[in-house]
Order: C-alpha cells, then structure tokens, then sequence
C-alpha cells in the first residue's frame, strides 16, 4: 500500500480540481462563455513562464499563483467592463485574449533554451508529481467556491464571477495544465446537460471520477502525459454516456407508447 502512497496527492487534487470546475462550468455554459477558461488559463500560464524564465530563482507554487493574479485579476475587470457594454461580442473578444496571450508566451520563451519543455509543462500540466505541498491551494479554492456555492449563489450569476475564475484558474492550471484544466470545466458541465438538474452533480462527478481513474491509469502504466490522457478517456467515457443515455430513453419512449 506504502507503494502507491504518493499518489495520494494527485488524487486529492484532482477530485478538489474536479469540483471547482463542476462549479465554474456550469456557470460557463449558462453565460456562454466557454473560451474564458481557455483565456484565463493562458494568461495565467503566461505569468507562469514569465516569472520561471526571468525571476532568477527558483519560484515556488506562492510566487507563480501571486505572479498569475497579476495578470488574470485584471483581465477579470477587462471582461466585466465589455460584458456591460459589448456583450454580444463577448465570446469573441474573450477568444483574442487567449490568442494574444499565448503569442506573447510563445514570443517569451522563443528566446529560452528550455522554453519549450516549459509550455509542454503547462499545457500537459504536472498532477502526478503533485504532492503535499501543492494541495493546500486548491484545497483552499475548494472550500470557498463550494461555500460560495451554497451561502452566497448570486456572486457566479452576477460580475463577481469572473473575479472567482480568476482567482481560481491559477492553482488549477499549475497542477492541471491548459488541456485537462479546460476538459475538467466544459466536459463534466456539458455531459450532465443531459439529465435532470438535481441530477447536475451525480452526472458530472461520475463522468470526472471515472475519466481521471481511466486517465491516471493511462498514464501510469503506459507513460504518456497524464493531462491528455484524462482528456481523452473522460471524452471516451462521455460518448458511452450519452450513448447509454440515447438509448434508455429510446426503450422508456417505446415502453410508454406501448402501454395501454
């Protein structure tokens, strides 16, 4: 048992990470937003590289979540400012801050010699070498959204959403990267969609447990990086879903139509 204790921070994270974004995500879908996560992921990202390739030090998680919110508070106060006045074009122009965010990450570390192995970190993300140190962060995140969630709602309905999202993507970018940070909000979110509402939690936790087991898994015994692994079994475990779901409603459509 002693052998796998390591991966008991990853796990941690992971299910902490799984129900932030079942919190954001939904909130996401209903605003129509869906490349926010995508922007603030690459502006938090940006900060990220900027401060690991010329703080001159060897930053720890502090100082990265500290230099991310640098950048994705005020960009948070950008996307309140356009929502009052632009709203139709919002999606639009939220896509262009991840455009020219990651051309000015690619330009930063263009002129690094580990430049690359750096963006491949962020986007890959690093939540198998996750350990103690690193849950706190997300842990804290956690407990604020879920209080959120259930003493003060009207924060995510209302401007102050974007603030929560940016103070949440950082920590969950570092451990996640891009690709799996951005799975964990849409995927879960859009799977449920296709269920009752009290059902909402039930059907995406199901869909985020099993695709990070499957994922780890991939991962651990085949060696490919666990951020794309995640994605693509939970995409797999998301098409059984709905699938399983198609056809429970066909037989219950039939059942009910022959029924006297």
């Amino acid at each position: 048992m002693s052998h796998y204790a390591w991966l008991l921070a990853p796990v941690t994270i992971g299910v902490l990470a799984l129900v932030c974004n079942i919190i954001l995500g939904r909130q996401v879908l209903q605003r129509g937003v869906v490349f926010i996560d995508l922007a603030m992921a690459q502006i938090s990202a940006l900060a990220m590289i900027t401060i690991e390739l010329y703080a001159g030090f060897e930053s720890n998680l502090l100082s990265k979540v500290l230099a991310s919110y640098l950048l994705t508070l005020p960009a948070a106060g950008v996307l309140i400012f356009i929502e009052r006045r632009a709203i139709a074009h919002l999606e639009a122009l939220i896509g262009l801050l991840y455009v020219i965010a990651a051309c000015l990450a690619v330009n930063v570390v263009s002129v690094q010699a580990h430049g690359k192995e750096l963006i491949d970190s962020l986007l890959n993300g690093r939540l198998l070498w996750a350990d103690g140190r690193d849950i706190g962060c997300v842990a804290l995140v956690t407990l604020i959204l879920l209080w959120i969630q259930f003493q003060r709602r009207r924060w995510l309905t209302g401007p102050a959403f974007y603030i929560l999202f940016a103070l949440a993507v950082p920590p969950l970018v570092i451990n996640l990267g891009v690709y799996l940070e951005f799975a964990a909000l849409i995927m879960p979110a859009l799977f449920a969609l296709l269920f009752k509402s009290r059902q909402y939690w039930w059907a995406s936790l199901g869909l985020g447990l099993l695709g990070g087991g499957g994922g780890f898994l991939l991962s651990l015994y085949w060696d490919y990086p666990v951020g794309p692994s995640v994605v693509i079994t939970m995409a797999v475990f998301a098409m059984v879903g709905v699938a399983l779901r198609q056809i429970t409603l066909c037989l219950s459509i039939q059942t009910e139509s022959t029924t006297p």
